[in-house]
């Protein structure tokens, strides 16, 4: 029976991932197309087709005519790919055109348009230059993209590019999100075309505004020294502008959406020929919806939600016909879904579960996801806009991720489970559902380990305050009493790990070196509501450790742990968690690997920051409590700190700190640092490295 190994699970063929990505129908429901790792190069996407008529699946596009491996990306790419975790090269997103006739392609910095009917692929962005950002017009006509800072425009028709803005360059950036927007807000967009085409909105960032800090970006042949603009909680943020730019006759307005001076830009729509703009509190105590027109002094604010926490962002606004749009607020308890019209809300949802994100709507009905009863779930429903109750579309128990095809209302279903690996289905409103992956007789490359494979369990346990709190266990693949036990935890907010869905690999390594592995969703973790977030308001690092106590505890009285033998094991939040728990509770963690770890949170960002604690001025006593040095006494366990060298998210600062309070202390502890390496640890080098690693500190610290 194979076990499997940290250097299969990162080699070519995937194990993971052989369901394909980014599935879309083409408009008019032909066929569909997806992204697929290649056959030789499990990190490069190559885009594919499957003709529904035939049932015959082809590589479409070959990413390595495309893309450059030894090409160096610019700055910008790799801001964005840091932000938005995308660790593939090749081909990582595509678009259809809204008449189905091309496709928009960025690769290796460039733009490309394929023609569907004759297949003639070109590029259109200019040689010896590199984009983001690359964006269909509603109409197609135009691509819109960023270089060097300025927005930029090609006309398909009149096969000329044209320039929004000059100006950009060092501390100014236009049509591109900024690092707080990206990072912690999660809107990736900078640019927004309006319904006819007739103006473009963007963004503009100056920079100027936040503090130079240096850190130093170490790899393995030099050592620089970065000059970078990072917003340290309770301190300045960029000056983000909002514009609106007319594409005949070139005129330009300025959209005043500040409510105060230093209001967050958290999302932008157009809503006909308004603009729809989210503008959150620097408290993010409150967050308007503002119309507003171009050209016209003043705004038409027609929400505004309050909270005495914090307001958590979502993307669920969708403009419907004349006033009337979808909101979801959380003002009521769980996210439930709303229909404004004239300004008068109606409450389409009900219960104790959760609309999670809005897929599909028009103007007589809305297709979201979410959960009704168990939050380790997610499926999709539709709901009349004239009333009713929403109806399920997805059957199979386990975690469901939809696309729709607005045209003919069939859905694409990626479905994954506990005991399945995954399988996608065509769900069409008449004629039922239709299985596309698995393919018939296609190899699986996890096969010959699957007799070794560990289901894990779901679970529920009870925190202080009376609230269930979920867990996932995975046992070790041996049986027998007295194993050891990794708590893996993440333990922070906007973050939802338990799920009935196929679990990472990397559980199965531990259990095939005999260990169980324990994930418990503390309370502050995303997805439950208000309620089951709001404890770690103005102090973290404490609800949530005695929360992975609880689990902790739990453990230790099953027959087949042995209580002596318990570990922790954490990355980013969850390395920050990993120093807590084994310095608040060195009775129970033994051993603990805390990777890229917040120690100190005033030197991590504004906007994540904040939204928990304040700023460090407001309160000062919450800073220190949420930091990993007063409790550092506490530590008894063996520890091990990873980090990335050149990690722009939470800085090497963090851990160069910690080392120094414990070697003050004298506290023995092993490191292992990566040159070159950000925040992700992604490379497959990395990879194998860590958790080779990982597994023999656990094997030597938690001995049997």
């Amino acid at each position: 029976m194979a076990r499997l190994t940290v250097e299969r699970l990162f080699s070519n063929p995937p194990l993971t991932g052989t369901l394909p990505t980014e599935i879309r129908f083409a408009p008019g429901g032909d066929f569909v197309a997806y992204l697929k790792p290649a056959e030789e190069d499990r990190e490069r996407l190559d885009l594919w087709r499957l003709d529904l008529a035939e049932g015959t699946h082809r590589l479409w596009i070959d990413a390595s005519v495309l893309t450059d491996p030894d090409a160096i990306l610019s700055d910008a790419e790799k801001a964005e790919r840091e932000r938005k975790r995308l660790f593939a090269t090749g081909i990582t997103t595509y678009a259809f055109s809204p008449d189905g006739n091309c496709l928009l392609i960025p690769a290796g910095g460039n733009g490309y348009l394929y023609d569907i009917g004759t297949a003639d692929l070109r590029r259109f962005t200019p040689e010896d230059s590199r984009q983001t950002d690359f964006t269909f017009s509603p109409s197609g006509r135009y691509v819109s993209y960023v270089r060097n800072g300025n927005l930029y425009y090609y006309d398909r028709e009149a096969d000329r590019e044209m320039a929004v803005t000059n100006d950009g360059g060092g501390l100014i950036r236009n049509g591109i999100a900024d690092f707080i927007a990206q990072e912690e807000m999660h809107r990736f967009e900078g640019h927004w075309w309006s319904p006819d085409e007739s103006a473009i909105a963007f963004t503009r960032t100056d920079e100027s505004t936040v503090a130079v800090s240096q850190r130093y970006e170490i790899d393995a042949d030099a050592i620089r020294v970065i000059e970078q603009r990072y917003p340290y909680a309770g301190e300045t943020n960029a000056d983000v502008s909002l514009l609106v730019h007319e594409l005949a006759g070139d005129a330009r307005h300025t959209v005043d959406y500040r409510h105060a001076p230093d209001d967050y830009l958290a999302r932008v729509a157009w809503a006909g020929k308004r603009l729809a703009v989210q503008v959150q509190s620097r408290n993010q105590q409150t967050l308007y919806l503002d119309f507003h027109t171009p050209g016209v002094t003043g705004r038409d604010t027609v929400i505004e939600e309050r909270s005495d926490t914090w307001i958590n962002l979502h993307d669920n606004f969708r403009s419907l016909d004349g006033d009337r749009f979808l909101w979801t607020s959380e003002r009521e308890g769980n996210a439930q879904l709303y229909l404004y019209s004239n300004g008068e809300p109606t409450r389409l949802t009900s219960g104790s579960g959760r609309v999670e994100k809005v897929l599909h709507a028009d103007a007589d009905r809305v297709v979201f996801s979410g959960w009704a009863e168990d939050p380790t779930e997610q499926h999709a429903y539709t709901l009349s806009l004239a009333g009713g109750d929403p109806v399920r579309l997805t059957a199979d128990a386990g975690w469901h991720d939809l696309s729709v095809d607005t045209a003919t209302g069939r859905c694409i279903d990626r479905h994954t489970s506990l005991t399945s690996a995954g399988a996608v289905r065509i769900i069409d409103p008449t004629t039922g559902s239709t299985p596309l992956w698995p393919e018939d007789g296609q190899a699986d490359p996890y096969a010959e380990y699957l007799p070794a494979h560990v289901t894990p369990e779901l679970g529920t346990l009870k925190a202080e305050d009376g609230q269930t709190l979920h867990y996932r266990l995975t046992r070790p693949a041996s049986g027998g009493e007295a194993h050891p036990l990794i708590v893996y935890v993440y333990g922070g907010p906007g973050v939802h790990r338990v799920r009935n869905e196929w679990a990472p690999l990397l559980l199965q390594l531990f259990a095939g070196r005999g260990f169980g592995v324990l994930e418990l969703d503390n309370r502050g973790s995303s997805s439950r509501g208000p309620a089951f977030e709001a404890p770690i308001y103005r102090h973290m690092g404490e609800a949530e450790v005695r929360d992975q106590i609880v689990g902790a505890r739990f453990a230790q009285s099953l027959d087949w742990v042995d209580p002596e033998r318990i570990g922790v094991f954490g990355h980013s939040y969850g390395g920050f968690m990993t120093l807590m728990c084994l310095s608040k509770a060195p009775d129970v963690f033994r051993a603990g690997v805390s990777v890229a770890p917040v120690s100190a949170w005033e030197l991590y960002d504004t906007h994540y920051t904040e939204r928990y604690l304040g700023t460090p001025q407001d309160n000062p006593e919450g800073y220190e409590r949420s930091a990993v040095f007063p409790y550092l006494d506490g530590l008894r366990g063996r520890l091990l700190i990873m980090h990335g060298m050149a990690d722009d998210n939470v800085l090497f600062t963090h851990t160069t700190r910690l080392i120094k309070a414990l070697q003050s202390r004298c506290f023995p502890f092993e490191m292992m640092a990566y040159p070159g390496s950000k925040h992700a640890l992604q490379e497959r080098s990395v990879s194998i490295h860590r958790f080779n690693m990982i597994l023999d500190f656990f094997e030597r610290s938690l001995p049997g």
